[in-house]
């Protein structure tokens, strides 16, 4: 794009629409015209629409709509195309097949395009891009009218790889708030539900040989998925443009495995006063025995997913050290450290996964500053240290997903388990002012981001508000990173604050970004940006985004 484009479309972005995210590109004129019959909503296309798009037309027609009485099948037929005053949505798919996940920035790419007669056209490469439309021509119709037509939308983000993660084993989450916590991150625009399945405290994953490790782990008697709600929980997500990215954490993470007096002896028990963390032996047959037949569940009940997530992360050496036996293996077999002793573990691991369960799913890890086992090439790193602290593996050319332990750990700063104080809360301003941009030299693929929301504090009741509008913030960053850049500190917290308003409205019981007299007069309680603020005096250099017009003179003078 040429620079004078560039600078008329970031100067939009100053005087355009509460749209969150924000569209990449726009063109706009100067009508308002009222939407005089809701009911009439039109979806149509030179194509039959197959089920699984049917489905996702049918979901928007409810938030669309907000009306039992408007008939969803009467908005599929091919006839009263015109009627005065409604919506009419001309749909052209490229491929019309069922999507399981995305890898690749364009394939959520879409225009839409909507005149003074309502009339929207809309074209997109397959269903999950239809999504991401869509939900542009909620958001600008929510209102009963839309402004700035005839309007024209060239939008796509910046990041494949949009998400958050859901922690089952600490509180069981039933199916229930997974479908929920979908249809939140589909009107955010965000892709992915990591489901961190099993911890220490249970194991609510119904499993064909071991069952009972299921049933000595689980919290009661219900609490607890089979297989079959995993396939719907896979579809559901799908048709709204959303893929699921199963974990199972090991060897550390790992007491629930080992409840039954049967295979309690794979585990050890760690710490020295609170008796309920665990990680596995290593060094015992019996471990591999039943890790092959859990991942082989795995591998089949997850069949329609990208990759999967094998955790891997805080194996404590002081708990290997209470078995002398391991120390006899390790001399044995010149294991040289425990360090060693877990790469040993993680190779045998991926060996069954791929020679035994014969699994092609990628893998991911979770890595930090200190946790840095070897990643093979094809290895995803999730990463949970800062992403300033890339450096220390910039020389790693693996794929990224960035989940920084601030601010994007959501749990953080409430207490842990047990009363005691747990680091400092990240605030949704921690969140805005978060960017996804490795240190120079960094030889790696960020993918994306994600916001984790850990289960020893949070339940079903306390959910969406701990979940939402911080990974809001960071669905809008990751999608178009540049409108925080080119628009006011006010502006953005009135998008914050019509997306607080339409998840309520949606039936999310989301937390307030602030006070009611505040959300009315944004521009008086927000009137600076982030950085200008006395309290952010100390925020890393690299974190502090500039003023837009430094950006506007910087690329002038390019």
């Amino acid at each position: 794009m040429k620079l004078t484009s560039l600078l008329y479309f970031q100067l939009l972005f100053l005087v355009a629409f509460t749209l969150m995210p924000m569209p990449k590109q726009f063109e706009k004129g100067d009508k308002t015209v009222k939407i005089l019959q809701r009911c009439a909503i039109k979806f149509s296309s030179q194509q039959d629409f197959p089920d699984h798009v049917l489905q996702l037309l049918r979901h928007y027609h409810e938030l669309m709509t907000q009306n039992s009485n408007c008939q969803f099948d009467e908005s599929i037929k091919k006839q009263n195309l015109q009627v005065e005053g409604s919506l009419k949505l001309n749909i052209n798919l490229q491929n019309d097949e069922q999507l399981y996940w995305v890898n690749d920035t364009k394939q959520e790419a879409y225009t839409v395009e909507i005149d003074e007669k309502l009339n929207v056209v809309i074209n997109a490469p397959n269903h999950w891009a239809l999504a991401r439309a869509i939900d542009t021509v909620n958001q600008l119709t929510e209102n009963n009218e839309v402004e700035n037509l005839p309007l024209k939308i060239y939008d796509e983000p910046a990041y494949a790889y949009r998400g958050v993660m859901v922690d089952t084993a600490r509180h069981f989450l039933p199916l229930k708030i997974l479908e929920r916590t979908i249809d939140a991150l589909v009107i955010n625009k965000m892709n992915v539900l990591h489901w961190h399945i099993t911890d220490d405290e249970s194991f609510p994953l119904l499993l064909t040989n071991y069952s009972q490790i299921t049933n000595t782990s689980k919290h009661w008697d219900t609490a607890y998925f089979t297989k079959s709600d995993v396939s719907y929980i896979i579809e559901y997500a799908s048709i709204r443009g959303v893929q699921i990215i199963p974990e199972i954490d090991s060897p550390a993470h790992a007491q629930s495995w080992g409840r039954s007096p049967e295979l309690a002896e794979m585990i050890i028990t760690c710490g020295s006063t609170i008796k309920q963390y665990g990680q596995f032996d290593p060094t015992m047959e019996l471990t591999y025995e039943v890790l092959k037949s859990v991942m082989q569940d795995f591998n089949d009940m997850f069949a329609k997913v990208q990759f999967i997530h094998f955790g891997g992360d805080e194996a404590s050496n002081s708990c290997f050290d209470q078995r002398p036996s391991i120390k006899q293996f390790m001399n044995e077999h010149g294991i040289a450290t425990y360090f060693d002793l877990q790469v040993y573990y993680r190779q045998r691991q991926k060996e069954i996964w791929k020679n035994v369960v014969k699994s092609s799913k990628r893998v991911a890890y979770w890595y930090n500053k200190q946790d840095q086992l070897p990643a093979e090439d094809d290895d995803i790193i999730h990463w949970w240290g800062l992403t300033s602290q890339l450096g220390d593996v910039k020389n790693r050319k693996n794929d990224f997903i960035l989940s920084d332990y601030h601010p994007l750990y959501l749990d953080v700063g409430v207490g842990n388990a047990f009363g005691n104080s747990y680091d400092a809360y990240q605030t949704w301003k921690d969140v805005y002012k978060w960017s996804p941009v490795p240190p120079e030299g960094f030889q790696g693929k960020v993918l994306g981001g994600e916001a984790t929301l850990w289960g020893e504090t949070n339940n079903q009741n306390t959910h969406f508000q701990k979940m939402f509008l911080r990974s809001s913030i960071l669905g809008d960053t990751l999608w178009n990173p540049n409108s925080k850049q080119t628009e006011q500190f006010w502006q953005f917290t009135q998008r914050l604050s019509e997306m607080e308003d339409r998840m309520n409205k949606y039936g999310f019981p989301v937390s307030p970004f602030t006070h009611d007299y505040c959300k009315r007069h944004t521009k008086l309680c927000f009137p600076t940006l982030y950085q200008e603020e006395q309290n952010n005096q100390d925020a890393p250099e690299s974190l502090v985004q500039p003023q837009p017009n430094i950006i506007l003179q910087s690329q002038q003078s390019e």
